[in-house]
């Protein structure tokens, strides 16, 4: 059940959540840099991953379900945005 009324603790916040927030930014730098695409080739890639965390999303879905064999990827593989 999607519990639409989370909020992250002060801590998480300031700890995991600032972290991951920067590692993302620094990753997307990194890809900008290797392959010369522009933002807004990152603004549609972000928004490919956004997508997958939509709460009516088939990713979201089977992610909020029990999966009994851990070892399936879920992951696509993108070729082109």
């Amino acid at each position: 059940m999607e519990n639409n009324k989370w909020t992250p603790t002060q801590e998480e916040n300031i700890g995991v959540i600032t972290s991951v927030y920067e590692s993302i930014k620094k990753e997307l730098s990194e890809l900008q840099k290797e392959t010369g695409c522009p933002d807004s080739f990152i603004f549609d890639f972000i928004g490919k991953i956004q997508h997958e965390w939509h709460p009516e999303s088939c990713h979201s879905k089977v992610r909020n379900k029990k999966v009994g064999n851990k070892n399936i990827n879920l992951q696509p593989k993108y070729k082109e945005i």
